[in-house]
């Protein structure tokens, strides 16, 4: 049975099919859309479909049950839009939106259960799903011999079963299982794999009304701009202490959540005062800068816009490895310059005087267009790929070097990943706000660089809601044997997890610390226990051996 909820002005009863915008989905499937303790729909999804309507001058009205038959109400014009993850076969059933989010499923279970790198690896296993879900349409179209499906009526309810013994695994969007674990105390449930079913998250439209669609796109878009979107995005989805990590019943205890925000200041402030020392020690240690390069070296500024007009800064690529499989995940270009007078400069010998003289943004995108240049010719391996590209938070205030990193990012496969480094002083974040959501929306994904060992807080976490949080190697390189470093790592972990971010660290010498890391439940690493950085040419062999 589908509940309605109406706002206050629709209770004239106008539903004249012009004046509505009619909201179906599922009642249980926080934070993105769900009925409170009041019967009222709420969430993510919920209030950016308002802002929609608004927007477009109609009445929402929210009619929220069972997700089966919310996709039989949308197929026979009983509703409007319902919000879910795009698939060939959804779309030759329904126009579709432009994507609202990316979004990732993983594979849950418990600790002691094998960690699996794909579905294709699961076998003599029950694993639940959503009935009707994107996870059950992809394990029905995988129809592996030995592999039972549990199928159930509730997203959460797959994360349940496993924590009862009814199933081995649950496979259920990454957000909605870490939020399941935490409002729902499933002690010992983790992701057992990397994420998954890397999907588009859309408004699905009523076969009948198509018209919607370039209506809905449009407001999306007005959205965006606004920093409307962000701020929901941030409200629901990218906060440790958002709306709907708690009880969709409205029934989470104060004490827990706020467990929750002291556990995050602690960690916070145990960072801060770490990342000071860390800084302190490492400019004690800093060797001279070369020759000239000071801020106040106009002739050097010129040569390095010289450089970067004439493509002559160099670049060296770092891989990125998924801990757990050990499959390539990508890699970290880091910029080089091979000056004709002071010979090889490192990046902390130009790139703060590109900042203190307002030339970084040009770095910035001679970066990406080299960086997605280089991706363009790499092996399909058969697994999505990335290049990280360094940014500053500020780079994202200018609006015009947002509109040429989305240009230059257009039909880029692998995909562009921005690895923002924290800064003290974030000049306008407004701005910052607004470009977030449009980057995400072109499939560009925020990671958050350097975490612990730059100006950690919690505002920035929650204003930038990444998609990854990146652990500084100052914390990683002392594991296993640091018991104060492995307690950091570990909250970093949990935090990054319950933001619905993965975890990559940086920093990984050897196997000891690699087995650490995998076992303290980090996603994802790089350093030179794995590759050193090295030219494009020697990691596109690197690629075409694993594939």
């Amino acid at each position: 049975m589908a509940l309605a909820f109406a706002s206050p002005a629709t209770a004239s009863g106008d539903d004249d099919a012009r004046g509505s915008l009619r909201f179906g989905g599922d009642a249980g499937y926080p934070p993105y859309h769900f009925l409170d303790s009041r019967g009222h729909a709420d969430g993510f999804d919920v209030e950016l479909a308002r802002a929609v309507a608004d927007d477009l001058g109609l009445e929402p009205v929210f009619e929220l049950g069972d997700w089966s038959a919310a996709l039989e109400r949308l197929a026979r014009d009983e509703v409007d839009i319902v919000p879910m993850f795009w698939s060939a076969e959804r779309e030759r059933r329904f126009p579709m939106s432009d994507p609202i989010l990316l979004r990732h499923h993983a594979l849950f279970g418990h600790f002691e259960t094998p960690t699996l790198e794909s579905l294709e690896g699961l076998a003599n296993a029950r694993v639940a799903v959503q009935r009707s879900g994107l996870a059950w349409e992809a394990m029905h179209e995988l129809d592996r011999a030995g592999v039972t499906l549990v199928e159930l009526d509730n997203e959460g309810e797959t994360l349940a079963a496993v924590a009862r013994g009814d199933a081995d695994y649950a496979l259920a969007p990454t957000g909605i299982g870490y939020h399941a674990i935490q409002r729902d105390d499933l002690h010992g449930l983790v992701a057992l794999s990397p994420p998954l079913l890397e999907r588009k998250y859309v408004f699905a439209v009523a076969p009948e009304r198509p018209e919607l669609v370039p209506e809905i796109n449009g407001a999306l878009e007005r959205l965006r701009r606004d920093g409307v979107q962000n701020r929901l995005y941030v409200e629901w989805i990218g906060s440790p202490m958002a709306p709907g990590t708690g009880d969709p019943a409205g029934t989470a205890h104060p004490s827990r959540l706020a467990a929750v925000a002291a556990a995050g200041f602690l960690l916070l402030a145990a960072l801060a005062l770490l990342a000071w020392r860390h800084r302190r020690a490492r400019h004690a240690a800093a060797p001279s800068a070369p020759a000239g390069a000071t801020p106040a070296d106009a002739p050097l500024l010129a040569e390095l816009r010289e450089a970067i007009a004439r493509h002559e800064l160099g670049f060296a690529l770092q891989p990125k490895v998924d801990l757990r499989s050990g499959r390539w995940l990508g890699a970290e270009m880091l910029v080089r310059w091979e000056h004709p007078r002071l010979g090889a400069l490192e990046p902390d010998d130009f790139v703060p005087l590109a900042e203190q003289a307002n030339a970084i943004g040009e770095m910035t995108l001679y970066l990406v267009r080299q960086g997605l240049e280089q991706c363009r010719n790499w092996p399909d391996t058969g697994d999505p790929l990335h290049v990280s590209i360094n940014v500053s938070a500020n780079d994202l205030a200018d609006p015009h070097l947002v509109d040429a990193i989305i240009e230059a990012s257009r039909g880029s496969v692998p995909g562009l990943m921005l690895e923002i480094t924290e800064t003290e002083v974030m000049r306008e974040p407004g701005r910052v706000a607004e470009a977030l959501p449009r980057l995400r929306a072109h499939g560009i994904r925020i990671s958050v660089d350097d975490f612990g060992a730059g100006h950690s807080s919690l505002v920035n976490l929650r204003r930038l809601a990444p998609d990854e949080l990146k652990i500084d190697r100052s914390f990683v390189r002392a594991l296993p044997d640091s018991h104060s470093d492995g307690a950091i790592v570990r909250a970093s972990i949990r935090l990054g997890h319950e933001l619905g971010a993965s975890v990559a660290a940086e920093g990984v010498e050897d196997e000891a610390i690699r087995r650490w890391l995998v076992e303290a439940g980090c996603d994802a690493g790089q350093g030179f226990g794995i590759a050193r950085p090295m030219p494009a040419a020697e990691f596109v062999e690197l690629l075409r051996r694993q594939g």
